[in-house]
């Protein structure tokens, strides 16, 4: 009797089915004045290297530079590339095809709700809001009012990860003048950064802020706008324990770079907040992992993407609870569009990778 088709009889081969528990997105602050110095775009992003996968992201960062910024919900990818055809003959056939436009969106809603979140979900930079203690604000504008007192750096190391947590690697320490000047306790958030020169324009500072000339006199200005944000965890005299190393850059030294440069003073931070306007569009590199239960991996790398449009800031999700108000989650909805990376390989240019790393004994399963 001849065996039943396999299409009757044959089960699912396991080994090939994908079962994952979702995805976590990874962050790179684009290099953007190598990228807008150089006519190929191949130097403006972070460069991951695919052949050191599977990418293993209990280390952070990955790469040097890509940054954990926790799971997303609703990752999906959006083709917008295109094939051109061409029809010849009094029927009008299809004689040969050729590839038109090429393009790729992705949107996803981040779970976690952070200031580097934040300010890749509204696409704009994101202005920390300087705080202290007697400050009574100003009428010049909603951003203009400082006040809150600074101190010098005078060390900083980044610690290891994962920065003394679960009494693991050791935790960033931040060295500065005065901790009682800049009204800096346990549990503070800070920002530490250089002063604005007033005379300097342009892409200025290690994220690339962007200043029109004569547009700016605040000398805070790039404390405001700086990634360089931690929490203190422990003050120790005028020596600050942190929670994580200051994660930014991406100008002429892409992150992690830390407040380094001569000069830099530390100012008290209260919040953070996103502009609906401006000039000046944000970019990124961009790593997508999505692990399976026995070890396989998949992940889509951007070279370089940037906000598609601005979305629903606080996309919300109900949580019912019975008998009483219901409550309601909130998170970062995005979407991006990946913009176009000439790949060094074969000068092809391409807007994204998408990939699979076999799991340990997959068969081929052709």
């Amino acid at each position: 009797m001849a065996n039943l088709p396999k299409s009757l009889q044959q089960p699912f081969r396991k080994n090939k089915l994908v079962v994952g528990s979702g995805w976590r997105a990874f962050f790179a602050p684009y290099n953007y004045a190598i990228g807008s110095s150089v006519a190929s775009t191949v130097l403006g992003p972070q460069i991951l290297d695919l052949t050191t996968g599977p990418f293993v992201d209990t280390t952070q960062p990955i790469a040097s530079a890509f940054y954990d910024l926790g799971w997303i919900k609703d990752f999906a990818v959006t083709k917008e590339s295109k094939i051109g055809q061409v029809r010849s003959g009094y029927r009008g056939a299809v004689r040969a095809q050729y590839r038109g436009q090429v393009g790729e969106s992705f949107e996803c809603k981040f779970r976690e709700y952070g200031r580097m979140q934040y300010k890749l979900a509204s696409g704009s930079n994101v202005f920390n809001i300087l705080s202290a203690s007697g400050q009574s604000g100003g009428a010049a504008g909603p951003l203009s009012a400082s006040g809150a007192p600074t101190t010098n750096v005078s060390a900083y190391s980044a610690g290891t990860f994962p920065w003394g947590q679960g009494g693991q690697g050791t935790a960033p320490t931040l060295t500065v003048a005065s901790a009682a000047a800049a009204q800096i306790t346990t549990g503070s958030y800070i920002v530490a950064d250089v002063d604005y020169n007033t005379s300097t324009f342009g892409l200025i500072d290690d994220a690339g802020t962007p200043v029109f000339k004569n547009a700016v006199t605040d000398v805070d200005y790039i404390r405001k706008n700086s990634d360089y944000v931690a929490r203190v965890t422990n003050v120790a005299s005028n020596v600050l324990t942190l929670d994580q190393p200051f994660i930014g850059g991406g100008s002429g030294n892409p992150a992690p770079l830390g407040p380094g440069a001569a000069g830099a003073r530390v100012q008290v931070v209260s919040g953070f907040v996103a502009r609906e306007g401006g000039t000046f569009i944000s970019e990124w590199s961009a790593l997508c992992l999505m692990q399976t239960i026995d070890g396989a991996q998949m992940f889509t790398y951007y070279p370089h993407v940037s906000i598609l449009q601005n979305r629903n800031q606080g996309a919300n999700w109900a949580i019912e609870n019975i008998g009483t108000t219901d409550l309601g989650g909130y998170e970062l909805d995005a979407q991006f569009t990946a913009l176009a990376f000439d790949d060094p390989l074969d000068g092809e240019t391409v807007v994204a990778y998408h990939g699979y790393f076999f799991k340990p004994g997959e068969a081929a399963g052709f």
